[in-house]
């Protein structure tokens, strides 16, 4: 058994309720999302997968305030999301550091942005860059470092302004397994550090298994939530063994069995 709460012991911090997205592009439109109620608790590691399209992405911008759903509401804390969501972080595909900037600097903007004095913020900046194992680079820049050392970058200028949410979306894609592997384990280490609630979307089954509490498999657009599964394996939890636990061959079977038949039919024009 996990040695973190179930999670009807968590109060509720994310809420989606009945809630739909159109996009409209060129006098074209089509719904992403349809129909959508789900509740995200507070602390909980919630990992989102689907086939492409499926609107995956389109949850994270909601949480965090850039998307207004076309009906339904979001709400964050017990409160509707009205513009930019500030209590949240975003980590994306692409690391999209700033080039003219050092690593610190880009660590720092954050907290430069939201007017943190200088002695807090330098305090604050040497501190996630020693928790993402990069103490020694403040002074490196982008085009200096590895793929895998950028990606660390734009972990620590999330962490920076200690959100209570990390919205992921796909982080480690670009990655090589060996090194996605180091990423994966690094997150859960920096997560247990900070409390911080997740929600993480990835195309890969194992790292949700890995990584999460709960995973959420998405239906082809018009998109649906079609098994919502909780994930028993124990914390502290070794992204590299986790394979090797017979729960997580059963997760895998099951969660496969929701999602294969959704990549197989692809996405509806």
């Amino acid at each position: 058994m996990s040695d973190r709460p179930g999670p009807d012991r968590f109060p509720a911090l994310i809420e989606f309720t009945d809630v739909a997205m159109t996009f409209r592009d060129a006098g074209r439109s089509f719904r992403a999302i349809d129909g959508l109620s789900l509740t995200i608790p507070r602390g909980q590691f919630c990992c989102v997968v689907g086939p492409s399209g499926c609107g995956k992405s389109t949850l994270l911008n909601m949480v965090a305030g850039l998307l207004e759903p076309t009906r339904g509401q979001v709400r964050y804390d017990g409160k509707p999301v009205a513009g930019a969501n500030t209590r949240v972080g975003y980590v994306t595909q692409k690391d999209n550091l700033l080039p003219w900037r050092t690593v610190r600097a880009n660590v720092r903007l954050p907290l430069e942005l939201r007017g943190v004095g200088k002695a807090e913020t330098d305090r604050r900046t040497d501190e996630v860059l020693d928790m993402v194992g990069l103490s020694g680079f403040g002074d490196a820049y982008p085009r200096q470092l590895s793929g895998g050392m950028r990606k660390r970058v734009t972990l620590a200028r999330t962490l920076v302004y200690e959100p209570e949410v990390i919205l992921a979306d796909e982080p480690f894609g670009a990655l090589d397994s060996q090194l996605r592997t180091v990423l994966q384990g690094e997150l859960l280490g920096l997560r247990a550090r900070t409390e911080a609630t997740v929600l993480f979307i990835t195309h890969d089954l194992g790292e949700a298994i890995a990584l999460g509490d709960r995973v959420l498999v998405m239906s082809a657009r018009p998109s649906r939530v079609l098994l919502d599964e909780p994930v028993t394996l124990p914390r502290p939890r070794d992204v590299r063994t986790a394979r090797f636990d017979p729960e997580y061959a059963r997760l895998h079977e099951t969660l496969w069995a929701a999602l294969s038949p959704e990549v197989e039919t692809g996405v509806p024009a």
